[in-house]
Parts: structure tokens; C-alpha cells; sequence
């Protein structure tokens, strides 16, 4: 699949306490997932529950990334879910999702992803 440019128009909700987040529903094999879309993260993110669940395939990948939350704390992230697939409004977005223990959210979405789909993120 080419670029779509992601005109798809992701209208979601946008959290008044950090209005460069925004968060919408996606569906990953027929089940309803809640995603963040953060520009603020540089890689792309799934749940760890969720692996576990649905027992998706994972790897480790080439490097580990050092992950921060809001509160200052760290989590070390070495595997990867490769070629998701993610849909929204009738439409497939693959993504490369590294595994992080979290409650919050399903799927975190970065810089990754939407520089992967030119993805243009409108806050209305």
C-alpha cells in the first residue's frame, strides 16, 4: 500500500491537559484498541497485556530503547510486534510496535508511524 498521507481525517479526542496528544479508537485483529497518538515519541508502542492476549509474535530488536513516562520513570523496551496491522475508518496502517508494559493505553503511535504514513495531525 502507498502513502495514503493519512487523509483519512483521524478526528479523536484530544486531551486538554496535553493538547499535542491525541487519543482514538483502532481495531487490531477484530478487537477494539484505545491509541495515543503522541508526536512527542519517537518510536510506536503496544501494550504488553495485549501481546500476552492475543499471543502475537515478537522479537528482540537491534537495540533497546530507554523509555521515560511523564513522571520521570524509566522502562528499558527490547522487543518489537512487526507489521501490525491497524485499522481505522476502513482503512490498514502496518506498524512496527515495541513492547511496553502500560494500562493507560493499547497502542502509542510516534514519530515513527506518522512519518511512515505522512501523517498530518490536525487539532481542532
Amino acid at each position: 500500500m502507498g502513502n495514503v498521507g493519512l487523509q483519512v481525517e483521524l478526528v479523536m479526542d484530544s486531551d486538554a491537559f496535553a493538547p499535542d496528544v491525541i487519543s482514538g479508537t483502532f481495531s487490531l485483529l477484530d478487537t477494539d484498541i484505545i491509541a495515543l497518538i503522541d508526536p512527542g515519541s519517537t518510536h510506536s508502542y503496544i501494550c504488553t497485556n495485549i501481546v500476552s492476549v492475543k499471543n502475537l509474535p515478537v522479537e528482540f530488536t537491534k537495540f533497546v530503547v530507554k523509555f521515560s513516562n511523564p513522571l520521570g520513570q524509566y522502562v528499558m523496551v527490547d522487543k518489537v510486534y512487526k507489521n501490525c496491522s491497524l485499522m481505522v475508518k476502513g482503512y490498514c496502517f502496518s506498524a512496527n510496535l515495541m513492547l511496553l508494559p502500560c494500562d493507560e493505553f493499547d497502542v502509542i503511535l510516534g514519530m515513527d508511524w506518522l512519518t511512515q504514513y505522512d501523517a498530518m495531525v490536525n487539532y481542532k
